[in-house]
């Protein structure tokens, strides 16, 4: 039985990866701060406890997903947590390969925050830029921080997640509670792009680059984004409710501050290299994946 170790295991992600790796026949050992019982194929390691390394399996699979979540209102402490978070969880496990000598296959998640937000250019893992905002600055440190553990000559591939759309949580079941109440429409103007990826296709990849052993960057994200408007459409035919009201960014931005921009901005990213790899997405547009979200 193959091993996986998953940090920051407890999130939608996490959760997700850990059904998925299961089912594909792995043993999966989560890295908490705080204390669980092991479960069947499941085992737990408090990694804020000193000795936490000595516990540590020889993995096969190490999947870095560590971070506070961006779901919060970002004051300028919160800002602060969001980057230590990340960047301090990479340097937890660089450390520890660097003294057990183990080398992994490495994922690290990463976000398409790294793509600056515009309605008409199109994104690809070609395109290189340095940061330009808040988020672009947290995903290009990240990334920065996985250089040291491709030195040592272990496999490193890093995941730019786009939007992960699933019912379990995340941002959809927030997105979709206008709608819930009668009240969905555009945000802004609706012309902003949504880069997407279901939950499934998004474990499905992880998976991919792994057996095949794929390494660098990678774009999560379906071969067919969405701008807000459409998204807005497919979520209200999904789940029968209209889709008809705008709410202006003027009132986006007082509510939200700083993080507005996940919502009134986007980008156009596709997922060139997982295409090129061969890889198939089981839904690559969004009415199929938020019908069969909301089929369940």
């Amino acid at each position: 039985m193959k091993t996986a170790v998953i940090s920051g295991g407890s999130g939608l992600v996490g959760k997700a990866l850990t059904k998925k790796l299961i089912a594909d026949d792995f043993h999966v050992v989560i890295l908490s701060r705080s204390y669980h019982d092991n479960e069947e194929n499941i085992s737990y390691i408090n990694w804020d406890k000193e000795g936490w390394e000595q516990q540590m399996p020889k993995a096969d699979l190490l999947i870095n997903l560590a971070g506070a979540s961006l779901n919060k209102r970002w004051t300028k402490e919160y800002k602060k947590e969001i980057l230590k978070s990340r960047l301090g969880s990479t340097k937890k496990l660089r450390y520890y390969l660097e003294q057990s000598g183990d080398k992994p296959y490495f994922v690290n998640a990463s976000a398409v925050g790294y793509y600056p937000t515009t309605k008409h250019l199109t994104f690809t893992e070609r395109d290189v830029f340095t940061p330009h905002n808040f988020l672009s600055e947290v995903v290009c440190r990240w990334e920065n921080e996985t250089n040291a553990i491709k030195e040592m000559g272990i496999e490193v591939a890093c995941c730019r997640f786009g939007v992960i759309l699933s019912n379990e949580g995340g941002a959809l079941p927030v997105m979709a509670k206008p709608y819930q109440f009668g009240i969905g429409g555009n945000i802004a103007d609706g012309r902003q792009v949504l880069s997407w990826i279901h939950i499934d296709d998004l474990t499905k990849a992880v998976l991919y680059i792994y057996e095949h052993r794929l390494t660098g960057i990678f774009n999560f994200t379906a071969p067919v984004p969405a701008t807000q408007s459409d998204f807005g459409r497919a979520l209200g035919k999904a789940i029968h409710r209209p889709h008809w009201t705008a709410v202006p960014r003027p009132v986006m931005n007082a509510v939200l501050g700083d993080q507005a921009v996940m919502v009134t901005e986007g980008q156009r990213v596709l997922p060139e290299r997982l295409l090129t790899e061969g890889f198939t997405f089981d839904y690559p547009e969004i009415q199929s994946a938020l019908n069969e979200i909301y089929s369940k």
